[in-house]
Formats: structure tokens, sequence, C-alpha cells
């Protein structure tokens, strides 16, 4: 009984104690007025006098092939990512075509073939709507710089490529394409 008791008195102190802690950080109020919440709001909106003057002005002072472009990179850009081998049936025939291309041109660098290195580069480019490389990365290096250059020049010297099909629906294709430089002996 007297357990009893004494884990009782122990819960009511723990739940007093926890009640009056609570007071102290302002948690609850016994005063009896209401708490504002501590909310921020931000809204974000673009004056539309601004933005209209702002239109006109841009192109009162442009050529309109520079506000045309304008207006294009305003649009959200839309991409996609493929391996340069993809069997996806969206993009089998595209890819194949640049394959080719590159293929009809890729040379082993006679830096690289001097000095009897070899390995596998793994670069990524980026093919705009016209056709046009935007971007180009070494993803993997081979371990030699004049390979690594090698993939990356020719990809470049095989551009410009096809524009992107409007039933692509994308802005930019990012390709990944690996290329393995091997001696024969």
């Amino acid at each position: 009984m007297t357990s009893k008791k004494i884990l009782i008195i122990s819960i009511l102190i723990s739940l007093t104690s926890h009640v009056a802690m609570l007071c102290v950080t302002g948690f609850i109020d016994f005063r009896g007025k209401a708490r504002k919440d501590d909310v921020l709001i931000v809204t974000l909106k673009e004056p539309t006098a601004n933005k209209e003057k702002i239109a006109e002005e841009e192109k009162a002072d442009k050529p309109v092939h520079q506000v045309e472009e304008q207006v294009r990179s305003r649009r959200v850009k839309k991409e996609e990512t493929v391996d340069l081998g993809s069997s996806d049936n969206k993009y089998t025939s595209y890819l194949k075509r640049i394959k080719k291309k590159i293929e009809a041109i890729w040379i082993y660098p006679q830096a690289a073939f001097e000095r009897e290195e070899e390995g596998i580069a793994v670069i990524k480019f980026s093919i705009g709507e016209g056709g046009d490389i935007t971007a180009n990365q070494i993803i993997e290096s081979s371990g030699s710089n004049y390979l690594d250059q090698g993939a990356l020049d020719v990809v470049r010297t095989a551009a410009p490529y096809a524009p992107l099909p409007r039933e692509f629906n994308i802005s930019q294709l990012n390709i990944v394409a690996r290329f393995q430089y091997k001696l024969v002996e």
C-alpha cells in the first residue's frame, strides 16, 4: 500500500514540475491571453505595371531575334540524360546517327599512341534544340589527359548534330558516352 502512495506522489510531483516548466518557457499561459503563433508568411508578387513596362523597354531596345531568344530562354528547360548506346526506342534512331558521325572521325590521339597509353574515358555532352553542343565534361578519366581530351575533341568536332526532334519534347539532351582506347599488339 505504501509503495502505491509513493508511486502516486512521484507522478504528481513529476506532473507538477513539467507543467511549471511549460509555464516558464511560455508554452502554457495561465493568464488567459491568447498566444499568437509565430508564423512568417512570405508572398512573392511581381508588380504587373513594372513587368509590362520592362517588357516594352526590352522590345524597344533590342532587335526582334534577341527578344525571341529571351522569350525562349525564359521557358522551362526540360532535359533528358541517356547513354549513347541506349536501346530506349524514343532515342535509338537519333543516338545511332550521333554515334555514326562520331565514329567517322574518331582517332587515337597521337601523343597517347606514342606513350602507349590506354584507357576508357567517360564523358557527358549536351545537345541543345538546334543540334549544337551546349556543354561537355569528363565524368570518368581514362587516366590520360591525351585520351580524355581526345574524347572531348571528337564530340565537339562532330558537332553540330541534327536538331532535337520535336517529339522528344525537350530542350536539351545529355548523352553519356564511353570512349575505349586500346592498342592492338
